[in-house]
């Protein structure tokens, strides 16, 4: 129980940086955080695109929405495991 309560604090934690990421990376693109080669620079780390930023946002929101649903399922099968008792 507490590693499924764990992933869920994961989960949450990676969702949140995964938005962050995205969010970070449209403002790249559309030049909101200042000149585009600049704000890549700036908030874009090794990535060489803003496409690249929104990607590994994509694919962390993704990994969070899975551990997310793990997390639950490992809950819900806890809860009914001790129901039975």
């Amino acid at each position: 129980m507490i590693f499924a309560k764990l992933a869920r604090i994961v989960a949450w934690i990676v969702l949140v940086g995964s938005v962050m990421r995205i969010i970070t990376g449209i403002g790249v693109a559309t030049e909101i955080l200042g000149p585009y080669e600049e704000a890549l620079r700036r908030f874009g780390g090794r990535a060489e695109s803003s496409g690249a930023i929104i990607d590994r946002g994509v694919y962390a929101l993704l990994v969070a929405i899975a551990l997310g649903t793990l997390a639950e399922i490992g809950i819900a099968l806890a809860r009914k495991v001790e129901g039975s008792k």
